[in-house]
């Protein structure tokens, strides 16, 4: 791994996209387990309250800098990132890995039935994909239900693990459940990646992508979002006091 940025008491390794993909192969091909990430500014946010997803985000080998604020924020910091990297975009490499490598995958999360409805898209787009299970997010994440869930993810031995529960359920889902699924080599927690599979939710159009605004698309589409998108001045202000405090810190030359 490269040179560590912290932002706000959270972990990134200042790689490239090409260099972490790179990681998520050799953590395939090996003996270990991997938890991937992908934190925005409303998550960081939140970790800020929350210390058990704090502690739960600082526990992924690879956290992925899913938002154009991540990045602004560690240039700001003087420790650049080198490029936003899209959970989503990574989720397809993976899938797209995995059918070429022979590696199986589950599908945890989304309301019933949108799991299914991800599997059945995917397996048109990949067609020697093998996705070994899909269960709904909609269950008790501890007692007998959330038993019953990790037996049937056990029973399928999965290679990789998709969480998308959205935040902090699957962060912390992931952190309390990943030693009890000794098969998975990567759990990786996805938000809402399987409605965009499943065809639910479309996604903004490339050039919008590219552009960086496809936040400013997820927002006019999804009003519920309004309420992430308006802490982002918060989480400005609170790299800009992360920054003063630095230079305090810093010794004088």
């Amino acid at each position: 791994m490269e040179s560590c940025t912290e932002i706000l008491g959270i972990r990134f390794y200042a790689i490239s996209c090409a260099d972490a993909k790179k990681e998520i192969k050799n953590a395939l091909r090996g003996e270990g387990q991997m938890r991937l990430f992908t934190p925005n500014p409303d998550i960081i946010l939140k970790a800020q309250k929350n210390n058990a997803l704090r502690k739960a985000l600082n526990s992924g080998a690879l956290l992925l800098p899913d938002g154009i604020g991540i990045v602004i924020a560690s240039r700001l910091l003087g420790a650049p990132l080198p490029q936003r990297i899209t959970g989503i975009d990574m989720g397809e490499f993976i899938i797209s890995y995995a059918a070429e490598s022979e590696l199986s995958i589950f599908l945890l999360g989304g309301k019933p039935g949108v799991a299914e409805a991800a599997e059945r898209e995917l397996r048109k787009k990949y067609p020697r994909l093998n996705i070994c299970g899909t269960h709904h997010g909609y269950f008790e994440k501890s007692g007998s239900e959330n038993d019953t869930v990790v037996e049937k993810i056990r029973s399928r031995s999965p290679d990789i693990l998709f969480v998308c529960f959205g935040c902090p359920a699957q962060e912390l889902w992931i952190s309390e459940n990943a030693a009890r699924l000794q098969s998975v080599k990567l759990l990786a927690g996805l938000g809402g990646s399987l409605d965009v599979w499943s065809g639910k939710v479309r996604r903004a159009p490339r050039f919008v992508q590219i552009c960086g605004f496809e936040w400013l698309w997820r927002m006019i589409r999804e009003p519920k979002r309004l309420r992430g998108f308006l802490n982002i001045p918060i989480f400005m202000e609170k790299i800009l006091l992360q920054r003063s405090s630095i230079s305090r810190t810093s010794p004088k030359v």
